[in-house]
């Protein structure tokens, strides 16, 4: 599993704020990432997206995804940053559904990436 590292990435380019904290060196790296990719035109950790979504004991949960991308081309992504070992997971399998769910209705994707 990868080491938890929080930090602030500085300076983005293509973020509206001045700074962007990151949970994770995964997260740092897609901050990264997404600031030089000429596809992208914004991004943003700071969204205040809390999406909905049923635990396996059937307890509501609200899921905040890492990231919110708009591209060059118009579309718009929610990103998540996640370990390979843990993808499979039950946790985030219900995540993903339901923020898939969530991305339909509103004409976005939705993303994991393993960087």
């Amino acid at each position: 599993m990868a080491i938890s590292k929080h930090g602030e990435f500085w300076n983005p380019q293509k973020s509206p704020y001045n700074f962007e904290r990151y949970q994770s060196d995964m997260e740092r790296r897609m901050m990264a990432r997404l600031d030089v990719d000429p596809d992208v035109k914004k991004w943003m950790k700071r969204h205040g997206i809390s999406i909905p979504w049923i635990d396996g004991q059937k307890h509501q949960r609200r899921y905040v995804p890492d990231f919110i991308v708009e591209y060059s081309d118009g579309r718009r992504a929610l990103i998540e940053v996640k370990d390979p070992s843990r993808i499979d997971s039950n946790e985030v399998q219900r995540k993903r559904k339901a923020a898939e769910m969530w991305c339909k209705q509103r004409g976005m994707e939705y993303f994991i990436a393993t960087i």
